[in-house]
């Protein structure tokens, strides 16, 4: 099974659609996702897609009031796009 085919079995559990195909995007992520996860309010990252459709990564931000002024817009000429995940907590 690819990682891109992966993504998109889990995004079926959850009921959303599946983010668009693009191997390029996937490399980008899997070139940047460390660097990226080290960033102050970032909290995940993943593939998905702009408004428009077009392949993007996601950053999930713990505040997106505070976004941090070093994320970059695009990666490579892949669109970042943001997402407000929160921060988790443990339940008891």
């Amino acid at each position: 099974m690819t990682r891109t085919s992966i993504f998109a079995v889990v995004a079926g559990w959850f009921g959303s659609s599946p983010p668009p195909d693009s191997q390029h995007t996937v490399d980008v992520l899997n070139r940047n996702a460390e660097r990226l996860m080290r960033m102050r309010g970032v909290m995940s990252v993943g593939l998905g897609q702009t408004d428009d459709g077009r392949p993007a990564i996601t950053l999930g931000l713990e505040n997106p009031l505070a976004v941090p002024a070093d994320l970059p817009a695009e990666i490579e000429g892949v669109p970042v796009v943001h997402a407000d995940v929160g921060r988790p907590e443990a339940l008891d």
